[in-house]
């Protein structure tokens, strides 16, 4: 077979995983004893979720089907929270007929018994025929499996060290860096290439640099997903956000093929000229576009550059944004809407709109328990009242209190909250929330969506998470929604509430719901590019000085227990995004210059259609 080297780009997220889904339902039903290699992780959830439909609603049958893992962590009990065995049983295996499923095995031994048991598994893999198809996730090292920077071709099951950016990647999983184990058993890179096909997915902008090295550049060890490239049936399937990277989509203007008289391309090649140049779009020459390989466009220089710069300059206008109808923001974590749009909601909610913010999750996992320990002993009311609500018989109000910290002091590395804190740290944020939503004038809608969990271990997305989002949106009936457009959040939490809404808005609509216009944001994790955006809200200090208060509104998330990579407080990362934004428009001269004591900043939307 010829590689098939050239990725399929899917919409989203959601098409992408229904794609996959269906190559793997037309290769059961052609061979009902397929061997099948799965993965873990955030991105294949969708890709399950969408199996088990196919299991419920069209009998696809899974009961011949033999299935191997790639990995597990070690040491780690298979009942663990973060177990890939506990998690391959709550997303898939137990809502499906398949009970021939093999993962390696995490249990603590000798090094002797792991070499026996990783040499057994491979035998297994043998026996069973080998595997006919294997679901892969990418790494941001390039990993495949945990197959780190430097395995070759020749590696098999084995244990393996980790790599720290993999076991940093697992902090949130863990409750801590801490609490990651260094080493795990993974299949190799060469049992991998032994599968006669191969997927591959990738999704969000935090994939698109290692997308792009592992497509493009060299075929290497260092980067093991480059090695699929010289297997015969491998297929990238990737969502536009991962995508974004590679040569043919960061610049179609180089295609032989581009369209010189598209508007879109001739924006997106003048805007990518000057910032290479660092030029106003009026300053731009011939040179500059040949630099960035826009030489084509030299004959409709001049033109361009007065539609380009028209264009945007009616991007920046406030007369887009909404005046006396219903906005609604879905917020998947409590602070999302302050920290990616709060400049923009405060304009919103004064220009005579009804505001709903809806949070999607409840935002319970990322509250430190020193933070309710304090709140505690300050007697703040929301948590003071739950729990005098909530006594057991026969118990003080002091008794509750030393149950919350016997909770906390007592509790196993690694191990999720109690119940009773789980539920005081879902009224910190809850509380955080409805603060920041009374002073921009907005009625906060707390959905506390299922698929979120109890803390040891996110659930699939399901019915009751859409029927939630349903009955919201029957609620609010909006006539513009601020959606999440977040790829790169490291939880996942964002792709889960936007899954859950676009089901419920589908649903919502085809039973005769009002019609709505949807802007996508973005500031939590990353934003916009310049090239992105349909409307630019650009404000100045003071307004960034009032999006900042409805920031830290959020106490318990000054310090994040979660940050990702980024070392700043989330407030910083809004004002300098912000700022970054304002000053992007600034050098391309379509935003007059500012002072240094007198910023302007800017948060970016796309639109999309329903």
């Amino acid at each position: 077979m010829e590689n098939k080297t050239s990725p399929q780009i899917h919409a989203d997220y959601l098409g992408m995983c229904r794609a996959v889904a269906a190559r793997i339902a037309a290769l059961i039903r052609e061979k009902p004893t397929a061997v099948l290699g799965l993965a873990t992780g955030s991105t294949p959830l969708g890709v399950y979720q969408e199996l088990i439909r196919l299991h419920r609603e069209e009998n696809l049958d899974f009961s011949r089907v033999t299935t191997f893992n790639l990995d597990e962590y070690l040491p780690l009990s298979s009942t663990a929270p973060q177990s890939y065995h506990r998690f391959m049983r709550e997303q898939l295996f137990d809502h499906i007929n398949c009970q021939f499923w093999h993962v390696p095995s995490g249990a603590a031994r000798l090094g002797e018994q792991i070499d026996a048991d990783c040499a057994e598994y491979e035998a297994k893999i043998a026996a069973a025929g080998g595997l006919d198809f294997q679901l892969l996730g990418i790494g941001r090292t390039g990993h495949i499996g945990f197959n780190e920077p430097g395995s070759g071709v020749e590696t098999r099951t084995r244990l393996v060290v980790l790599d720290s950016l993999t076991r940093s990647d697992a902090a949130n999983a863990f409750f801590g860096l801490e609490n990651v184990p260094a080493r795990a058993v993974t299949m190799g890179v060469g049992t991998i290439l032994g599968a006669r096909e191969i997927a591959i997915l990738a999704s969000g902008d935090g994939k698109a640099a290692i997308v792009r090295e592992a497509l493009e550049g060299k075929i290497t060890s260092k980067v093991p997903a480059s090695l699929l490239r010289e297997h015969p049936n491998t297929t990238w399937h990737l969502d536009t956000e991962a995508a974004r990277e590679l040569t043919s989509i960061a610049q179609p203007w180089r295609a032989p093929d581009a369209d010189v008289s598209n508007f879109e391309l001739r924006r997106r090649a003048l805007l990518a000229a000057a910032f290479a140049a660092g030029k106003t779009l009026a300053e731009l020459g011939e040179i500059d576009l040949a630099n960035a390989g826009a030489a084509r466009f030299a004959p409709v220089l001049v033109a361009a550059q007065s539609e380009v710069e028209a264009d945007l300059k009616a991007r920046l206008s406030d007369e887009l944004l909404p005046q006396n109808q219903t906005v609604l923001c879905l917020s998947p974590h409590p602070d999302d809407d302050v920290i990616c749009c709060g400049a923009t909601l405060l304009k919103i909610s004064g220009r005579g709109n009804r505001l709903f913010v809806a949070f999607g999750v409840n935002g319970a996992n990322a509250v430190r328990d020193k933070d309710v320990l304090a709140l505690l002993r300050a007697r703040h009311t929301r948590l003071i009242a739950y729990l005098e609500e909530h006594l057991e018989p026969g118990k003080s109000f002091e008794d509750a209190v030393s149950d919350v910290r016997a909770s906390i002091f007592e509790r196993e590395p690694g191990a999720p909250d109690a119940p009773l804190l789980r539920e005081l740290k879902r009224l910190v944020r809850e509380g955080e929330a409805s603060d920041a939503c009374r002073k921009m004038g907005a009625k906060p809608l707390f959905l506390d969506l299922p698929f979120y969990g109890d803390g040891a271990q996110r659930l699939p997305l399901g019915e009751a998470d859409v029927e939630r989002m349903s009955a919201m949106l029957e609620t609010v009936q909006p006539d513009l929604v601020l959606l999440t457009g977040e790829k790169n959040d490291p939880h996942g939490t964002h792709m889960m509430c936007e899954a859950a809404f676009e089901a419920a808005a589908e649903k919502y609509l085809a039973n005769g719901g009002k019609t709505f216009k949807k802007w996508n944001y973005r500031g939590a994790w990353d934003d916009y590019q310049t090239a992105e955006g349909d409307y630019f809200s650009i404000f100045d200090k003071a307004a960034m000085e009032g999006k900042i208060d409805l920031i830290l509104d959020h106490i318990s998330q000054l310090d994040p227990l979660f940050p990702g990579e980024q070392p700043k407080e989330f407030w910083e990362r809004a004002r300098d995004r912000n700022r970054e934004n304002a000053r992007q428009l600034q050098r391309l001269g379509v935003l007059p210059p500012s002072r240094s004591f007198d910023p302007l900043y800017c948060e970016v939307f796309r639109f999309d259609e329903v």
